[in-house]
């Protein structure tokens, strides 16, 4: 029984595909930080923002602020380029909201005054 059991061995080692001096060891890539992605949701912020205060539209400052959240939550521990820091752009789009909504807030307290 020994002698069958180490002719099958020698058959399934022969008929076996894999070949030992073929195999390539996986060595995973090196990424650079100027490989990375820019912030992309971080510049549509600043911008949306801007936008947003010099034509006076709020959907195009809510939009700016729901990026800056975007941005801020997707930020790299390496962060703080061209941009600035996403903590930054959040206070940029809540400062636009807060001075595209002063005058009616303004106008509100003026009406309960009077």
């Amino acid at each position: 029984m020994s002698s069958s059991a180490a002719a099958t061995s020698s058959s399934i080692s022969s008929a076996d595909p894999r070949r030992p001096d073929h195999i390539v060891e996986y060595k995973p890539e090196v990424k650079r930080i100027e490989d990375d992605d820019p912030d992309v949701h971080g510049f549509v912020a600043l911008v949306a923002a801007v936008v947003g205060l010099m034509i006076r539209n709020r959907t195009c400052l809510w939009v700016g602020m729901i990026f800056s959240v975007e941005s801020y939550l997707n930020q790299r521990a390496s962060e703080g380029g061209l941009m600035g820091s996403p903590t930054a752009t959040i206070l940029f789009s809540i400062s636009s909201l807060i001075m595209n909504y002063m005058p009616e807030i303004l106008a509100l307290y003026a009406g309960v005054k009077a």
